[in-house]
């Protein structure tokens, strides 16, 4: 999920809120700002003007001599649309932080929820959360059976349709959804084979199990076959679809760059083209002194900075087969290397931080074969906990 947490706590870091959201979002779709202006040209620029989604605010009260209620009402009275126009962006949920000292009990007014002593009751904080997603998603359900569009089969509007003119009966959707006849029901919260992509975790964790036991057998073509075949563990909630190997031709000769994955985002998604490379989750990165990073390590790194030197040129051959296979061009990309353990990873994380800035290799994700599972996991986790029946 997307999150914007606005927060007046000056010496608290982003790593530090995210810990509050885990079941929720990731690091690259966790948005903090600290003050009602940064927030406001967030919304403004990402969320309205690039139709971007997101999925639910959550601010503190006092901002100085201000405070977000002006904000609020600001989105409340809008008549714009987000997430590739499909939703009116006044109805996003906001939730507001309790601040005991400065509100009054009238405040509340307006925000979907109040959030009583954060981020020390993590109930409390859960249970709204979930609460305001599930409300929305009721509303857009509702919505969708009002101008006669199933969102389960996404295939027929009924005749009544037609002839729809009850415009300011609908809560979630736009208007202009209603009449571009839309069914671009492509978020993944509409998706209903939640038990199937359960069932896809253990057998990753098994195919793990395995090549620790045989590193020789479960090579990397073996992990490519089962993410080919399992492919939210690529894609999850952000990307619409990953391409496999593709030929990424150097000056009209005969060779090339070929990324694992390049995984492509939606169009409403707050994030970039991920080049994503596979490698073995046996191979170690350290030395076993864990002074510096291994050879085979350090190349899986070089490599990942090729593609991004590829995709970051402004040569028009290099171009010409980027738009080929994405459509357009980037203003930005993303690089994740997988690879290795996450025991190894954690025991020496500052270590890694500090020789990815001296080999530049700052701007490439370690992802460790744990990591991955775990993130599918969350996904699942919020899949089943926030999913309308």
């Amino acid at each position: 999920m997307t999150i914007l947490f606005i927060s007046n706590r000056p010496n608290y870091t982003k790593e530090e809120a995210l810990k509050q959201f885990t079941l929720y979002t990731e690091f690259k779709d966790f948005h903090m700002k600290q003050s009602l202006s940064s927030a406001k040209e967030f919304l403004e620029k990402k969320v309205i003007g690039e139709k971007k989604h997101l999925d639910f605010i959550i601010s503190d009260w006092k901002f100085g001599v201000d405070n977000v209620k002006g904000l609020l009402n600001w989105l409340r009275e809008s008549e714009h649309y987000y997430s590739s126009d499909n939703f009116q962006f006044k109805a996003i949920p906001f939730l507001l932080i309790e601040d005991r000292e400065n509100q009054s009990l009238s405040i509340s007014d307006g925000f979907n929820a109040v959030i009583q002593n954060f981020p020390n009751d993590y109930i409390n904080l859960k249970h709204n959360i979930t609460s305001s997603i599930k409300k929305w998603r009721t509303s857009f359900a509702d919505d969708l059976e009002l101008i006669g569009l199933d969102p389960k089969t996404k295939v027929i509007y009924h005749n009544h349709r037609n002839s729809f003119l009850a415009y300011y009966r609908l809560k979630i959707i736009s208007r202009k959804f209603v009449d571009n006849k839309s069914k671009s029901l492509n978020y993944i919260w509409t998706n209903n084979n939640i038990k199937e992509l359960v069932d896809s975790n253990e057998k990753f964790e098994q195919k793990m199990k395995a090549t620790m036991i045989k590193p020789t057998k479960y090579l990397e073509k073996e992990f490519h076959d089962f993410l080919n075949a399992n492919q939210t563990f690529l894609k999850g909630e952000n990307f619409s679809k990953t391409l496999y190997e593709k030929h990424l031709y150097i000056n009209n000769t005969k060779k090339y760059n070929e990324a694992d994955f390049i995984n492509q985002p939606h169009e409403y998604a707050l994030r970039h083209p991920e080049i994503f490379e596979v490698k073995r989750q046996s191979q170690r990165i350290f030395w076993k002194n864990k002074d510096r990073i291994l050879s085979k390590a350090k190349k899986a790194f070089q490599q990942v900075n090729r593609y991004k030197n590829y995709m970051e040129s402004n040569n028009p051959n290099n171009e010409f087969y980027i738009k080929k296979y994405l459509g357009k061009l980037h203003s930005e990309y993303e690089y994740t290397l997988l690879m290795g353990s996450t025991e190894e990873k954690r025991f020496s994380e500052n270590l890694l931080e500090q020789l990815k800035g001296e080999l530049d290799f700052d701007d490439i994700n370690l992802m460790t074969y744990e990591d991955l599972l775990e993130r599918h996991i969350r996904l699942c986790d919020r899949l089943e906990e926030l999913n309308i029946h």
